[in-house]
């Protein structure tokens, strides 16, 4: 098992701050997933392999976090995303143990500001068909809920998703507050949109002198899509799309500095894109 490997199956449950001017915010992980390298059909071998290798993983047993992320804002608990939950087995399901790390239990979390509606997102909302997180509020994007709201337009590899989506749309109807990208839905907490991957998906900007942007999954893969972002993933609703958007914000990424958070970077999930005469490649950038 490699190195890499260890650590993101042993990062279930843990929390972590990361350094964002004028915000506390936090890093969790509900767990890992083992990654059936069938799911992103366009890698190529051999180089796959050694840009795996120089992360210190290995293609024939791709292992990936499950992150979410913690904001308090005043008196404010905002969580972004709620993580895979219990479905998959006990690699996941984790991040209310992580919130207890910091001293927080889920009924006191205020919001729950959600980047799209996919399962490792949102299934871990419910345990046991009850609510995790009773006494939040329920932000989701116009379009991520527009899509979900036609099942008759869904195709069979999104299908798999849409149970999840609709109890969370479902569960939280009364407590549902519908965003836009461009929109400030609190001092400092930007919307920006993100759209392929679904086609509602959006990220969170945070931070002025040191901006962060909660990403998502634009970017699932960081060994290998920095380089080739052309090799997309199964379950991105339109893989054109979100190609586009993954090719614009590696380049916002590498001019700006704009630092990546995302949903299956090693945890605890931060990356900053770099740009040198071998092309792109990336660091870690929790702080």
């Amino acid at each position: 098992m490699s190195e890499t490997t260890k650590r993101i199956r042993a990062s279930g449950g843990k929390a972590e701050r990361l350094g964002v001017d004028g915000v506390e915010l936090y890093a969790l992980c509900d767990g890992y997933l083992d990654m059936e390298l069938s799911r992103f059909p366009d890698i190529k071998r051999g180089i796959g392999d050694d840009l795996a290798i120089a992360d210190g993983q290995d293609l024939n047993d791709m292992t990936v976090s499950v992150n979410a992320f913690l904001l308090r804002h005043g008196d404010r608990l905002c969580l972004i995303d709620a993580g895979d939950g219990i479905w998959r087995g006990d690699t996941l399901g984790q991040l209310p143990r992580a919130l207890g790390a910091l001293g927080i239990t889920p009924y006191q979390i205020t919001d729950l500001f959600m980047t799209h509606l996919h399962r490792d997102h949102a299934g871990g909302l419910f345990h046991e068909g009850r609510l995790v997180y009773p006494n939040a509020t329920m932000y989701a994007a116009a379009d991520e809920i527009a899509f979900w709201s036609a099942p008759e337009k869904i195709d069979g590899v999104q299908r798999v998703q849409l149970p999840i989506a609709e109890a969370a749309l479902q569960a939280y109807r009364e407590r549902l507050v519908v965003i836009h990208p461009g929109e400030e839905i609190l001092p400092g907490v930007m919307v920006r949109a993100l759209p392929g991957h679904t086609p509602g998906q959006v990220g969170f900007q945070l931070g002025k002198e040191k901006p962060l942007l909660i990403a998502a999954d634009a970017l699932h893969l960081p060994a290998l899509q920095i380089k080739h972002p052309e090799w997309g993933f199964l379950f991105d609703v339109d893989q054109a799309q979100s190609l586009a958007t993954r090719i614009a914000l590696l380049n916002e990424a590498a001019q700006s500095g704009l630092r990546l958070a995302g949903a299956h970077y090693p945890f605890p999930g931060v990356i900053g894109v770099t740009q040198g005469e071998e092309g792109r490649g990336f660091r870690n950038a929790v702080d």
